[in-house]
């Protein structure tokens, strides 16, 4: 007869109670969930979190989840790229510079040499969304005609693509342009347009296919009145404009041009009132310069406007309301049919908040001031601080409010007078490239 075995040797035998999971971890343990969770989170907070394990990294890597997370999360503009040129002096540098003035940062040049095979400086021509459209030549070549390089980089993400333009391009004029809008694709395209002798043609790549497509040829195309080289992508098409406001447009889907209506600008409009064209906030703008006798004309309209000057304020600028300038900020219709004037900034504002602009000297008038103030960006939506007139004046790259009626002050430069800057908008973004 088998003797029983003792109770507490039953009990050794039997299997171990299984610990019961906490809801976070049974969330954390699915990569659905983990999934779902940072879509939903910044891009910095993103590419933090792919250092928590292989397991994250493999699901933040992703090409899907990159594409889901961009289209998700709106392409807010974190900051500036400042592209400034001191003349005589190459090649120029890069700073960035946050919205709220509160960041500022050199951009070294190991930033833009992510192509380690092909030497040279890294020029910055254009932003889209997040990505960048760059440019290099090289330093050394037995040719005479130095090869330029074109690439598509996406800062945030440190990736990049060399493009390879259509055969034929070196011997014609050729601007290129980026187009990428990823609330509508995944997939960005790239504009190659060709000038010689009166023939336009325009060549379109998409990251897509991965090839390049010829999508319109027009013989005894005038392109004297428009800049071909300063092109914006808005409401699917490239829109071209000259300092006079003559412009038109391509409709990337109808692959086809059409003309475009100009801005309602005075009679005495000149080449040297215009200051800036670009998109922001799903609208085209156009900013110029308008004298004092368009003062009665503008209010009239009821736009947002610069600050109330009182009468003492208006006296202390030895300004007549005729000598007044006013940069205007022109919007156009969803439909392209027409311009209308949203917002304007007296240049006597200016004057009062940054009085060292006329060099102490309240004589100068806001006509010969203007002449050095120039606009390196406009900001539509911007959370707080509303719309952001970006403003490029010797030495000081300030901002207006438009929402708050105030200045402020980003970034102020050596006191060197020979220098161009620019701006370029700069969003974070995870897409593809």
């Amino acid at each position: 007869m088998i003797p029983s075995s003792p109770s507490h040797l039953e009990v050794s035998f039997n299997s171990p109670k299984k610990k019961k999971s906490s809801p976070v971890d049974v969330v954390l343990g699915n990569d659905d969930f983990v999934s779902e969770i940072l879509l939903h989170l910044p891009v910095k907070t993103v590419l933090k979190l792919k250092l928590i394990s292989k397991r994250w990294l493999s699901i933040i890597s992703h090409p899907s989840f990159a594409i889901r997370h961009t289209y998700l999360n709106p392409h807010t503009i974190s900051g500036l790229l400042l592209n400034v040129a001191y003349h005589f002096k190459e090649p120029s540098s890069y700073l960035y510079v946050s919205i709220d003035g509160k960041s500022v940062v050199n951009v070294s040049s190991d930033f833009l040499r992510f192509d380690p095979d092909k030497p040279g400086s890294t020029h910055v021509s254009q932003s889209c969304n997040g990505l960048l459209l760059c440019s290099k030549r090289m330093r050394y070549s037995a040719e005479r005609t130095k090869p330029t390089y074109y690439y598509v980089f996406n800062p945030t993400t440190r990736q990049f693509v060399e493009l390879t333009l259509p055969s034929g391009v070196g011997i014609r004029s050729n601007r290129i342009q980026l187009v990428f809008d990823p609330s509508k694709s995944p997939y960005y395209k790239v504009l190659c347009i060709l000038y010689f002798k009166s023939l336009l043609e325009i060549h379109v790549y998409s990251s897509e296919t991965k090839i390049w497509k010829l999508s319109m040829k027009q013989e005894n195309f005038d392109s004297s009145s428009v800049n071909l080289n300063n092109g914006v992508f808005w409401n699917g098409a490239i829109h071209w404009i000259s300092r006079m406001g003559n412009g038109f447009c391509f409709l990337l889907d109808k692959e086809c041009l059409q003309a475009m209506p100009g801005p309602p600008l005075p009679e005495s409009w000149e080449t040297n009132n215009f200051r800036y064209f670009g998109e922001s906030g799903g609208q085209l703008h156009f900013i110029g310069l308008l004298t004092g006798e368009q003062k009665a004309d503008i209010k009239a309209l009821g736009v947002n406007a610069s600050p109330e000057m009182s009468d003492d304020k208006m006296t202390s600028s030895s300004s007549s309301d005729i000598d007044s300038q006013y940069i205007v900020v022109y919007a156009m219709e969803k439909g392209c049919s027409k311009w209308f004037v949203k917002y304007y900034l007296d240049v006597n504002a200016i004057v009062m908040a940054y009085p060292e602009i006329t060099d102490q000297d309240p004589s100068v008038s806001p006509c010969f001031v203007s002449g050095s103030i120039y606009v390196s960006s406009f900001i539509e939506e911007n959370g707080e601080e509303g719309p952001l007139l970006v403003i490029n004046m010797p030495g000081e790259i300030i901002t207006y409010s438009f929402k708050h009626k105030a200045f402020k002050k980003l970034f102020s430069f050596h006191p060197y007078t020979h220098y161009s800057c620019y701006a370029l908008k700069f969003t974070e973004t995870l897409s593809l490239v």
